[in-house]
């Protein structure tokens, strides 16, 4: 997932960590985003999974099903 994560990921994009916890068919993933405000942060966050999912075949599937800010 984290290897599936990084392609996915552009080198300019502002993710400090990252972490992802896979249970069955569910996907949890954790990103640690810097930016200028939240909700910046957030959008960027959504931007990085929808990548992942639209670029990984294994993970097409998958779909966003929450957001929280932490």
């Amino acid at each position: 997932m984290l290897k599936a994560l990084e392609r996915a990921v552009g080198p300019a994009d502002p993710i400090e960590t990252a972490r992802a916890l896979v249970v069955g068919r569910s996907v949890r993933i954790a990103l640690c985003v810097d930016g200028p405000c939240e909700i910046e942060a957030i959008g960027h966050a959504l931007d990085v999974c929808r990548r992942l999912l639209t670029t990984t075949p294994e993970f097409a599937h998958y779909r966003i099903a929450d957001c929280k800010l932490l």
